[in-house]
């Protein structure tokens, strides 16, 4: 891509949310303890939650929280009314952004709902474990554990998450490669890259969205001071591909630190004879995904990454 289509002017709502964020004059992530962190990103998305348009409660969607059991972490387990007698031919399971740190159900709760709506797929979004009460490999431990499930009780999975998520989803996709059940990936925005090498994690250093150095204090929260940085369920770019992982759409936006990893990423499944849709979005920017119910330019890229994730395992 050139850098025109890389990265475009924010999209005018996108703009007007910068704005506000400036005048709110929010603490950096990076400056705080990982509980206050937690507190602010669940007001933030409690808001927003609120505010969503059309309200969440007006979609045609049923949620049931399933606790915890032997061997799989808590869900919440959405699925279309329309589908409430009748199975659906697929299940996403969702894996919420937030740096391995931040969110919970609540805070993924839109993205999982919207997801629902659009394909008429049941979405199951795990809970899984945060840093740093729980490092490395906890919340990847978790992400199988709920993807495996699934695909142990004869269900077809779709592995998708966004930022912290997309990284959890893609290697889930890694290390389920091959299984039948396991029939697509979403990964919207992953962290692929912990060395952050890539061109835009050296250009996004300030502002109100995810900048270079929330990624460098999200990866010390995850990581134990030993943990290996180039381990492949962390650098995803570490390793290639089996070649067997399952379809993807990779969704990345313009104005994200995360930006060229993800392009990169793509391309290296896509090189090991993946199938890969990959949908950009110059004009938007990280994390606008969990927002789409405030932003109708993200909810269009929203509804055109769900409509490639159908397309695909057609």
């Amino acid at each position: 891509m050139t850098d025109a289509e890389l990265i475009a002017p924010l999209a005018d709502d996108c703009e007007a949310l910068r704005r506000d964020l400036l005048q709110q004059e929010l603490p950096a992530v990076w400056s705080l303890d990982a509980q206050t962190a937690r507190r602010l990103h669940r007001e933030g998305a409690d808001a927003v939650l609120t505010a969503w348009q059309p309200p969440l409660a007006a979609l045609p969607v049923t949620f049931l929280d399933e606790p915890a059991r032997a061997g799989r972490p808590a869900v919440r387990v959405y699925r279309r009314d329309t589908a409430a007698d009748a199975e659906p031919p697929v299940v996403v399971v969702w894996l919420h952004g937030g740096g391995w740190v931040l969110g919970d159900l609540a805070t993924g709760h839109g993205a999982a709902m919207t997801a629902c709506a659009l394909t008429g797929w049941d979405v199951a979004s795990v809970d899984y474990r945060c840093a740093p009460i729980d490092r490395f490999p906890a919340a990847i431990d978790d992400a199988l554990a709920g993807v495996r499930s699934y695909l142990d009780a004869g269900r077809r999975v779709v592995v998708a998450g966004d930022s912290a998520g997309g990284n959890l989803a893609a290697v889930a996709a890694r290390i389920l490669a091959g299984h039948p059940g396991l029939v697509g990936q979403v990964l919207v925005y992953p962290a692929t890259d912990p060395a952050l090498s890539f061109e835009s994690a050296r250009s996004f250093t300030e502002g109100p969205f995810l900048t270079r150095r929330d990624m460098e204090w999200f990866y010390d929260q995850y990581l134990s001071t030993d943990a290996d940085r180039t381990d492949p369920r962390v650098d995803l770019m570490s390793s290639l591909p089996k070649g067997t992982e399952p379809p993807a759409v990779v969704f990345t936006v313009g104005h994200d630190p995360l930006r060229d990893e993800g392009i990169a990423y793509g391309r290296l499944l896509a090189g090991s004879g993946v199938a890969v849709t990959m949908i950009h979005a110059p004009e938007l920017f990280h994390g606008c995904i969990t927002q789409s119910g405030l932003l109708p330019s993200s909810a269009v890229r929203v509804g055109e990454m769900w409509s490639a994730a159908h397309a695909l395992l057609a």
